[in-house]
């Protein structure tokens, strides 16, 4: 594999991890069922702000990842 193939292929991964992992944190201290959480305000806002986080940095680089495939690659060297 080229190394560029590597690098598309690790930047869609991390994609994936940002808005699986931001829409979990962002959903779960809402549920129902927060067995183990702590129930306070604070925390669960806390929670859900990283879950943002994480979907904000998914998102950039997403929009880095586009970019990369809409580009024809460089010729080496």
């Amino acid at each position: 594999m080229s190394r560029r193939t590597l690098t598309l292929a690790g930047n869609a991964l991390f994609v994936f991890y940002c808005t699986a992992v931001g829409v979990y944190l962002l959903l779960r201290p809402w549920s129902s069922r927060h067995i183990g959480l702590p129930s306070s305000g604070f925390f669960r806002g806390f929670v859900s702000g990283l879950g943002l986080v994480h979907l904000v940095a998914g998102w950039s680089d997403l929009r880095v990842l586009s970019r990369a495939l809409g580009s024809p690659p460089s010729e080496p060297g």
